[in-house]
C-alpha cells in the first residue's frame, strides 16, 4: 500500500548523490537512511543518483576494448545502464527504511534532450510522472546524466551530467533547493587531500560559483551552475558522508540582501582589490597541450568533423579558438582524451602532407588552476604569482589567464609542498 502522506508535505527538496557516495551496497544503505530522515523533516524527496563508484569509467573501458573508436549512440546506450542500476538499488534501500520509493530514468521523468550523443543538452524537463508519484506520497529517485532526444534516442548528458539533471529537476518541480552531495563537506579552497589547510566557502554567487565550474574544478558541472543562474534555483553543495552546512550558492539572500563575502571572513574585500586573490585552487597531472593550426582556413571544413569526432568535450580544461586569420585551436585535457585527437591530425597530415596543418603537442604537464580572481590586468598578476614561483624554486612554468582562470602549467610532477605553499601565498590571508 503506498503511504498517501502528501497532504502534509509541501516541501520538495532535490538531491543528488555522486558515485563516491554510493560506492557500495552500504553506502547505498546509508544514503536510504539519510533520505528517510530527510522525509521525517517534512520534505517531498526527489533523489538523482550517479552510478556507483566507478562504473561509468568500468563501462568506457569495457566499450574501447570492443571498439577503440566505439559509436556514440551505442556508448549512450551503455553508459546509462550505470545509473539505473543505483537507482534500484536505493529504492530497494528505501523499503527497508519504511519509506516507499520508485524509480525512474531520465525518459521515464521526461528529461527532453537534443540529439548531440554523449553530450546532449537538455531543452525540456516534462516531470509529470514526477509530480505524479510525490502527490502519492512517494520518493521519487531519478537516474541522472542521462534523458531521451526528441527522435526517442537515448541520450546522455556527459562528465558530470547528474549535476544539470538535478537542477533541471528543482527547477521544473519548483523545489525549495537542489543539494548536491559530495565526498567533500563543500566548494573547497583547494583539494584537502593535497591541501590540509583548504578551507570551505561558506556562500558564493552563482557568478563565483560559474567562473569556478568553467575552470575546470568539478565540484558542480558548469552546465548544472548556469541553469540554476538562469532559473533561480538555490544551490548547496555538501558531504554526503557526515554533517555540515556545506556552501550555499545564490544571488541574493531571501530578503534581497547581497551575499556576504564567500571567503568566510579570511580576506577582506580591501585586500581583495589591491591583490589577486582566487576563489579555488585545483591541480591535475598527465594533462597535454595539443595546437592546431593553419594560415588559410580552406582545409578547416574536412579537419573539423574528424577533430569534433574524437574529441570528449567533458573532459576538457580549457581550449583556445582563433579563427580571424586561418584557423588556430589550442586545448588543454588529460592525456587519455587527447590522445585520439592527436591521431587524428596526424592521419590528416599524413594524407594531405606537412603543409595541410601544423601540429604542436606537449606532454607529461601538471596544469595548476587559480580560479574566479577578477584581477585589473593579468600583467599585475603575473608579476606576483611569478615571485611566488620564483620563492618556491619553481624556475619553470608557464601562465595561461582565460576567463577569469589563471593556469600554471609545469613540465612533469610538482614537489608535493607546492599545493600547500600556493595555496597559503595566494588563498589565505
Amino acid at each position: 500500500m503506498v503511504n498517501r502522506q502528501a497532504g502534509n508535505i509541501s516541501r520538495v527538496l532535490v538531491r543528488k548523490y555522486g558515485g563516491s557516495s554510493l560506492a557500495s551496497v552500504e553506502r547505498i544503505q546509508t544514503v536510504a537512511t539519510d533520505i528517510a530522515l530527510a522525509r521525517k523533516q517534512g520534505h517531498q524527496v526527489v533523489v538523482v543518483v550517479s552510478a556507483m563508484g566507478e562504473t561509468t569509467n568500468e563501462l568506457t573501458e569495457l566499450a574501447h576494448q570492443a571498439n577503440p573508436n566505439p559509436p556514440r549512440r551505442e556508448m549512450d546506450m551503455l553508459l546509462s545502464v550505470g545509473e539505473r542500476i543505483t537507482m534500484s538499488l536505493l529504492a530497494m534501500a528505501l523499503a527497508t527504511e519504511g519509506c516507499q520509493a520508485i524509480s525512474f530514468t531520465g525518459s521515464q521523468c521526461g528529461i527532453i534532450t537534443d540529439g548531440s550523443h554523449t553530450d546532449a543538452r537538455i531543452i525540456e524537463v516534462r516531470g509529470d510522472r514526477v509530480r505524479d508519484a510525490l502527490a502519492e506520497g512517494l520518493t521519487v529517485i531519478v537516474a541522472g546524466f542521462q534523458g531521451v532526444s526528441l527522435d526517442k534516442e537515448i541520450t546522455t548528458l556527459g562528465r558530470g551530467g547528474s549535476d544539470t539533471t538535478a537542477v533541471a529537476l528543482a527547477a521544473a518541480l519548483g523545489a525549495e533547493r537542489c543539494e548536491i552531495l559530495k565526498d567533500v563537506p563543500g566548494v573547497m579552497s583547494a583539494d584537502p587531500t593535497a591541501v590540509p589547510d583548504s578551507w570551505r566557502h561558506e556562500q558564493l554567487s552563482w557568478d563565483e560559483l560559474r567562473g569556478i565550474a568553467s575552470s575546470g574544478c568539478g565540484v558542480v558541472h558548469i552546465r548544472a551552475v548556469e541553469y540554476a543562474a538562469e532559473h533561480q534555483v538555490p544551490l548547496r553543495v555538501g558531504s554526503s558522508f557526515e554533517a555540515g552546512p556545506g556552501t550555499r550558492i545564490g544571488a541574493v539572500s531571501s530578503i534581497g540582501e547581497v551575499l556576504d563575502s564567500p571567503h568566510c571572513g579570511k580576506v577582506s574585500t580591501l585586500e581583495r582589490r589591491s591583490r589577486y586573490r582566487p576563489l579555488v585552487m585545483t591541480m591535475a597531472h598527465d594533462i597535454t597541450r595539443l595546437r592546431v593550426w593553419r594560415e588559410t582556413p580552406d582545409t578547416e571544413e574536412e579537419l573539423l568533423p574528424r577533430l569534433l569526432e574524437r574529441l570528449d568535450t567533458t573532459g576538457i580544461i580549457t581550449e583556445w579558438l582563433d579563427s580571424r586569420h586561418g584557423f588556430r585551436w589550442e586545448v588543454l585535457a588529460p592525456s587519455r582524451i587527447l590522445t585520439p585527437v592527436q591521431d587524428a591530425v596526424e592521419t590528416f597530415i599524413a594524407a594531405r602532407g606537412p603543409e595541410s596543418v601544423s601540429l604542436l603537442v606537449e606532454t607529461d604537464l601538471t596544469c595548476i588552476s587559480l580560479a574566479g580572481g577578477r584581477p585589473d590586468s593579468w600583467l599585475e598578476v603575473q608579476r606576483q604569482v611569478a615571485e611566488v614561483l620564483l620563492e618556491l624554486e619553481v624556475t619553470e612554468a608557464g601562465l595561461r589567464a582565460d576567463g577569469s582562470a589563471l593556469r600554471i602549467l609545469v613540465r612533469g610532477k610538482v614537489p608535493a609542498e607546492i599545493p600547500s605553499l600556493l595555496h597559503k601565498a595566494l588563498l589565505e590571508s
